[in-house]
């Protein structure tokens, strides 16, 4: 078993399997295991550090996680300190470094004391195919539009797109053990149906800086599951990405109807699919109308850094989600300070 992995990519699917499979084999190895989960910032490198060096006093081993770090700094003080201590690694670690980079800051020899795993997304070509794949692993045939519903209604990466393949085929294996093809419509009436508000409705409502309809769908999409927060999350730092590249294009000179078509969500790779549907395109405009490029910038970063936070919320998520997006709307991410209740209280009675 290594001691030190690197897992690199903007493709999470295939990326979640590998932590998986990593933390599988060592829970069979070590069913005492502790795991430790860290975000990667200045401020969190004196505990990463001190904690991959300090034994365990209740468990033989331990996983210690770190996520999101193509935001540390390649001479930040938990750059340096990784950098050595891939050289001389503990014996009861296992140090997981997780990154939607594809690129590594460490050198060929550190290199050779982890295994790097770079998780590229697949070109559209390839993502069409293997949704058919899933389908037809479930017994369905799948038409080109409900193809394209399922390619623009969830976050660019297998993980979800599988979900929400299980998700319809379950309901229509329910509903009808005659049929045999998935169309557009299908793949609709199950979004509206099982999800009802998400991520791509809660970002039209920050969008236009309505901030109490924005509070009113992170309730609804809690209350029908809260699990589904993080991947709202992911949703949201998804469409402002996409939105800072149209802002771009639209520098450039290109018509609206060119950016429906050409935009992308700004990634480290090169095969994020372009364009954008009618049902996004209102959301798209209104926060190019609404939020500077800087301020989507901004967002992005303050989203990103938020992700962690978020999936370590537990009963706490909606109040923390809430925070999240008052802070877009009212201060376009600038704020740390996010006490937002009596401001709330306030605007909305």
């Amino acid at each position: 078993m290594n001691k030190a992995y690197l897992l690199l990519g903007p493709e999470e699917g295939d990326k979640k399997e590998k932590l998986d499979a990593i933390k599988r084999e060592i829970k069979a190895s070590y069913p005492d295991h502790e795991e430790e989960s860290y975000y990667a910032s200045d401020d969190s490198a004196s505990s990463i550090l001190s904690s991959l060096r300090q034994p365990s006093l209740f468990s033989s081993f331990r996983i210690v996680t770190i996520n999101h770090l193509e935001l540390a700094k390649k001479d930040s003080p938990l750059v340096k300190g990784l950098k050595e201590y891939v050289k001389t690694p503990q014996e009861d670690v296992c140090l997981i470094m997780i990154s939607i980079d594809s690129t590594s800051f460490f050198s060929a020899e550190e290199e050779k004391k982890i295994e790097k795993t770079i998780f590229y997304e697949e070109f559209e070509s390839n993502k069409i195919n293997w949704i058919r794949t899933t389908f037809r692993k479930n017994f369905f045939a799948v038409t080109e539009d409900a193809i394209e519903e399922i390619l623009s209604s969830v976050e660019n990466n297998k993980a979800e797109m599988k979900n929400l393949i299980d998700l319809i085929s379950s309901y229509y294996r329910a509903k009808d053990e005659s049929k045999k093809v998935i169309d557009g419509d299908d793949v609709s009436a199950v979004i509206t149906r099982e999800k009802g508000e998400n991520g791509y409705t809660l970002f039209k409502a920050i969008a236009k800086k309505d901030l109490e309809e924005a509070l009113m769908i992170i309730s609804s999409i809690a209350l029908n599951d809260p699990m589904r927060l993080v991947g709202t999350l992911s949703t949201l730092t998804g469409e402002f990405r996409l939105t800072e590249n149209a802002i771009e294009l639209k520098e450039e000179g290109y018509s609206d109807k060119e950016i429906q078509k050409e935009a992308r969500a700004i990634t480290t790779s090169s095969f994020s699919p372009k364009g954008f549907n009618f049902r996004r395109r209102d959301g798209i405009f209104l926060c190019m109308r609404n939020y500077s490029k800087a301020d989507i910038r901004r967002i992005i970063i303050y989203l990103i850094k938020s992700d962690n936070e978020l999936k370590k919320a537990g009963g706490e998520a909606e109040d923390i989600f809430k925070d999240i997006v008052y802070n877009i709307i009212i201060n376009a991410g600038k704020v740390n300070d996010r006490d937002i209740y009596t401001p709330l209280e306030v605007k909305l009675v």
